[in-house]
């Protein structure tokens, strides 16, 4: 085999990017899964609009901002020292690969170093200076901004500026082709066989409930409109008893579920890291073979995405792609794991610092529990 660190530094530095593409299967073998759901979404799922026959040509199974959250949770657990940024607040350590915005996240940003807040340290005055003309600084305190993408949209007060934006260079979705919509059960059976579709019990506000008399009939049967009016008349299955039993539209059969994926290495070379050409590719190497790594790791770790949604790699195929070729890219998790390990010595992650809530912060997070 090929070593994958000297194969992805040549192609950092002229291909136009790495392919990822992977048949899945569900764990069980079935047809059917469950995609993510949505209040807003039409259908419930992100989805094409189904046809005549209730068939949709294509169902998103995961997002790429999704899939990008679990390419953070396997850098995290392989404990790169990638997120040396911490931060400790309402009895709990968190890193820049655990909250949403990465180094530009409002829980970093109500966060003290010596006193001060972020923004207003030394490391945050660099994370926050950062550009592609010196992205040096993110790449030290987080290079995942740089690889998955970032926006500096938390700046509260008189605003400076709209802030710094990257995009991120992998995207990564799985998504399902000729979805059926279908229905999916759901059952309570209650052993003791209690029984009852009148509204026969009065539920009180704080939380007793007894049998309605025959001078209870004046009490308001809870509806739409009385949800929040108490005492209120419920039947059996309102208070969980009783048998229940319901037919949901949810899920979907497919036809076969693909995961595809792009690294761009081309929007990797716009970035520089305050050096010469050698350091500048150096960089750029440990933030595609990052990325590689969390892809790899993922599929590798089986893609649990949710309840009915247990996916396995039946086959997997990486390509170098340049403008009218591709180059099959042979590796494994170890493999990938290797080569990172390579590319990360021969750049500057900062030791582990750690940041500390705010007042304001710990109070907010106290009051909402």
């Amino acid at each position: 085999m090929s070593d994958l660190y000297a194969t992805v530094r040549a192609a950092a530095a002229e291909a136009a990017g790495i392919s990822v593409k992977a048949s899945l299967s569900t764990l069980s073998g079935s047809r059917h899964l469950l995609p993510p759901t949505y209040a807003n979404a039409p259908h419930k799922h992100n989805m094409t609009e189904p046809d005549a026959d209730g068939v949709a040509t294509w169902v998103s199974i995961d997002s790429a901002a999704s899939f990008a959250n679990r390419i953070e949770e396997q850098l995290r657990r392989a404990d790169f020292g990638l997120d040396p940024l911490r931060l400790q607040v309402a009895g709990q350590t968190l890193s820049t690969l655990q909250i949403p915005h990465r180094a530009y996240d409002a829980i970093l940003r109500d966060s003290l170093l010596d006193g001060k807040r972020f923004r207003q340290t030394a490391i945050g005055r660099e994370v926050i200076a950062a550009s592609p003309a010196d992205a040096s600084a993110l790449l030290r305190y987080d290079p995942a901004v740089l690889l998955l993408g970032g926006w500096d949209s938390t700046q509260t007060g008189r605003r400076t500026g709209s802030g710094s934006k990257w995009p991120a260079c992998v995207s990564v979705e799985i998504f399902g082709r000729n979805a059926l919509l279908v229905q999916r059960a759901g059952n309570r059976m209650d052993p003791l066989d209690i029984e009852g579709s009148t509204q026969g019990i009065v539920e009180e506000a704080d939380g007793t409930w007894r049998l309605a008399l025959e001078h209870d009939a004046k009490i308001p049967a809870k509806d739409n409109k009385t949800k929040d009016t108490f005492p209120r008349r419920v039947k059996p299955s309102e208070i969980n008893h009783g048998n229940a039993l319901s037919l949901d539209p949810k899920g979907v059969l497919v036809e076969d579920i693909t995961l595809c994926g792009a690294l761009s290495l081309s929007r990797l070379r716009r970035y520089h890291f305050g050096g010469n050409g050698e350091k500048d590719l150096a960089a750029r190497t440990a933030l595609a073979l990052m990325g590689i790594y969390g892809i790899a790791a993922v599929i590798e770790d089986g893609l649990d995405l949710r309840r009915d949604c247990e996916l396995v790699a039946d086959s997997v195929v990486w390509a170098i792609r340049r403008t009218g070729s591709s180059e099959p890219l042979a590796l494994t998790v170890a493999d990938s794991r290797q080569a990172l390990q390579r590319a990360l010595a021969d750049i500057d992650i900062a030791s582990p610092v750690l940041f500390t809530a705010d007042n304001n912060l710990e109070q907010l997070v106290a009051r909402s529990r």
